[in-house]
């Protein structure tokens, strides 16, 4: 009883405010750098290192990448909730790519591609749905004696 009425008397103790830290993500520095890499007529890395980074010649990544942007809304270039451009289609593939690749973390692409891990999750679960849907009836077929 007498807790009570001390507890009661004393002013309550503000809570502390936590502040999230704010990444800034730069979308557009970050697809330049990878069409400069990459995708530019004279890339910084050649086809050998492209085929070696994304275990794909280029005409067969930018296939598939186009094929994946002409039927799917989420892999085209839109604003984000601020109403700046969002990540590229080039970005969200090679995200999609490289987590398949290299079996790595989500948080593994914040650096390079300015991704956070969340998205690139979003990424790999549209792509693999993308290319179910898009390439399954060309190539899921049953093996012929010459596969065997």
């Amino acid at each position: 009883m007498i807790q009570a009425a001390l507890q009661q008397q004393q002013p309550a103790v503000p809570r502390p405010i936590h502040r999230r830290a704010i990444v800034p993500q730069h979308h557009i520095t970050a697809h330049c750098r990878l069409n400069e890499d990459y995708f530019a007529p004279e890339p910084r890395f050649g086809e050998n290192m492209f085929r070696r980074r994304f275990t794909m010649r280029r005409p067969l990544f930018l296939c598939i990448l186009g094929a994946l942007e002409r039927r799917y809304e989420y892999f085209r270039i839109r604003e984000d909730a601020v109403g700046k451009p969002g990540h590229t289609p080039i970005q969200k593939y090679t995200a999609a790519i490289r987590q398949l690749t290299y079996g790595c973390a989500t948080d593994m692409f914040d650096e390079y591609f300015h991704i956070g891990k969340t998205t690139v999750r979003e990424c790999l679960q549209y792509f693999c749905e993308g290319v179910r849907e898009i390439f399954w009836e060309r190539y899921h077929r049953k093996p012929t004696p010459e596969d065997c």
